[in-house]
């Protein structure tokens, strides 16, 4: 099973995750029953460029992810699997995002302060031929719902290349590369494989031309 990467946290503002101040953020009202957040920060430096990565969970972990903030930018991995998943503002593409954000963790990951979560969106799994194949739907408050298809290599080789790739639509047509070499004309084929059998499973459903995870 895959696993996801979060901040490490602390109840009490001390240095926690990368070494730095744990801040606690409470959201506006009176009601003892509003939910409270947790956030982390990290600061690096990416070119010439300063970034933040900001994990953010709610603290009945009901609410979970992680921003990606630059000056002119800001990216979000909605479930905490090192993937940038969605741009809120700012014209940077999900590929280069994911560079910077890639980088970012890397530094994380070298501190050994990377906390490891089991994933809770909505996917659709299965083997095929030593590969892994996963539909992950998501679906923003104020965006349309869009999918990522991933290949993950668990052939024994040196070097295994994982691959993710977006439909920003939903709409069963791949659109970007995020992760791994590979031609999005020859992915596609095996993208509409994998809906194919989702649909026949009832794991995934179609309404008009939108296909997404069926909701657990």
């Amino acid at each position: 099973m895959n696993t996801n990467c979060v901040a490490n946290q602390t109840k009490q503002p001390s240095p926690g995750f990368m070494g730095f101040l744990l801040s606690i953020l409470t959201l506006c009202g009176c009601s003892q029953q509003k939910p409270q957040f947790n956030a982390s920060m990290f600061r690096f430096a990416y070119g010439d460029e300063a970034f933040r990565i900001r994990s953010i969970s709610s603290a009945d972990t009901a609410v979970a992810y992680n921003e990606l903030i630059g000056e002119n930018v800001l990216a979000v991995d909605l479930d905490q699997d090192r993937i940038i998943d969605y741009i809120v503002l700012g014209d940077m593409n999900l590929a280069d995002a994911q560079k910077i954000y890639h980088d970012g963790l890397s530094r994380i990951a070298l501190e050994k302060k990377l906390r490891v979560k089991a994933p809770l969106v909505n996917r659709y799994v299965h083997e095929s031929n030593g590969f892994q194949i996963e539909i992950i739907s998501f679906r923003p408050a104020s965006a349309q719902p869009f999918n990522e298809f991933k290949i993950i290599d668990k052939r024994s080789l040196p070097c295994p290349e994982d691959i993710v790739v977006i439909d920003k639509n939903a709409d069963g047509t791949l659109d970007e590369v995020l992760k791994g070499s590979v031609d999005l004309r020859n992915v596609q084929s095996r993208y509409a494989e994998a809906i194919e059998a989702g649909l026949l499973k009832r794991e995934l459903i179609k309404v008009d031309s939108t296909v997404l995870v069926k909701e657990q």
